[in-house]
């Protein structure tokens, strides 16, 4: 995608069903599941990073972009 997100779709198996994960700029910002269905997408925003070079400041983006990232996820998991 462009402005920095990816969108990388697989299989938790904290979830019974697809899940994808957002990335900014390589760093995982949020995961959407739809355990519940399509109708009933949930989120989790990731407050706590693993990665040990992380800066707890991620730069600004444009939420527009975000919800483009955010549209484009629920394409891939059948919406």
């Amino acid at each position: 995608m462009d402005y920095g997100f990816d969108i990388c779709w697989f299989s938790d198996i904290n979830y019974n069903e697809m899940t994808v994960l957002i990335k900014f700029k390589g760093q995982d910002i949020a995961q959407i599941n739809k355990d519940k269905g399509i109708d009933m997408l949930e989120i989790e925003i990731f407050t706590e990073y693993t990665h040990p070079d992380f800066i707890p400041i991620i730069q600004k983006f444009m939420l527009s972009d975000f919800l483009n990232a955010l549209n484009e996820a629920i394409k891939i998991l059948g919406g």
